[in-house]
């Protein structure tokens, strides 16, 4: 299930923006940008056996009927994006620029947008995280684009026929449940309505890219020595795995604009002051089980 050798085929109609993102996808390495030495899936994870493959599906859409967490400034939940950045951190060093790391920040269509899910306080696994809609191979699933589909389908009621797929990406490893979790980026051209359609989640949206490459919504958090990207969406915190897909890809896409990485907030004091539901001394736990540089969380 690791990354296809041949990528899906592309429509020849796609929208200039989607399709530069999807040869920046089928050309780049994420773990270039990630660079994160953690997440390289290892032959075994730390009980000696292989990683279990899995699948996320990566959704963008520009379509008309979507009305996007976010988009001219707006959260969600109600509160400021301050809530859940930690208060040491302020916004001191926002830079208001558009001019990215590698030249001038790509434009966006106004109403691009990705989807989201935050996982139910319930769940065994990375409960209370967001997330892309995503799971485990299943013996049914040809490739990792048809396990992202499927789980997409069981999470948000997504019509499978009605996504384009655009890339399969490299692996990425989850050392906290042994996963090894392929990006499977897409394009949704004609919306309909999503919704959790399972218990695994209690908020299904797409959030507006505007507002994911906002400087005022970017921060770094950090537990030990391990530290991360992270985005404010209104009173929750994007972090981890997810977290650093989202930031790797509006990297190689060109869409970055230059925003604080300093100082590093502490994760569980912007963990408290979410609403996600995490549960903070399973996770610390983890941190401290995966050694002093903190895993791949």
């Amino acid at each position: 299930m690791e990354r296809n050798a041949t990528q899906p085929p592309l429509p020849d109609d796609l929208p200039k923006w989607i399709e530069e993102l999807a040869k920046t996808a089928r050309s780049g390495d994420i773990h270039e940008a990630l660079n994160d030495s953690a997440r390289i899936v290892p032959e075994v994870g730390k009980d000696g056996s292989a990683p279990r493959y899995s699948a996320v599906l990566v959704l963008f859409s520009d379509a008309d009927e979507i009305v996007a967490v976010g988009a001219g400034g707006a959260g969600s939940g109600g509160e400021t994006d301050s809530a859940v950045r930690a208060s040491e951190a302020g916004d001191a060093g926002y830079a208001s620029e558009n001019e990215g790391p590698n030249g001038p920040a790509r434009s966006l269509p106004h109403n691009a947008a990705l989807l989201l899910t935050h996982r139910a306080a319930t769940m065994r696994n990375h409960s209370g995280q967001m997330a892309f809609p995503g799971g485990r191979r299943e013996p049914q699933d040809r490739d990792a684009i048809a396990t992202a589909l499927r789980e997409a389908w069981e999470e948000t009621n997504l019509d499978p026929q009605s996504v384009t797929p655009l890339a399969v990406m490299q692996p990425v490893y989850i050392d906290r449940t042994n996963f090894a979790v392929v990006p499977v980026l897409a394009y949704w051209p004609a919306a309909h309505e999503i919704y959790p359609a399972s218990p695994e989640n209690d908020w299904v949206e797409m959030v507006a890219l505007s507002h994911l490459t906002d400087p005022e919504h970017r921060f770094r958090v950090g537990f030990m020595q391990w530290s991360g990207p992270a985005f404010s969406i209104g009173n929750r915190l994007l972090w981890g795995f997810t977290a650093g897909i989202v930031d790797s890809i509006v990297r190689l896409a060109g869409w970055e604009r230059p925003w604080a990485g300093e100082p590093v907030v502490d994760l569980f004091n912007a963990l408290e002051q979410s609403s996600n539901g995490e549960s903070l001394q399973t996770m610390k736990n983890q941190f401290r089980a995966a050694g002093p540089q903190g895993g791949a969380p």
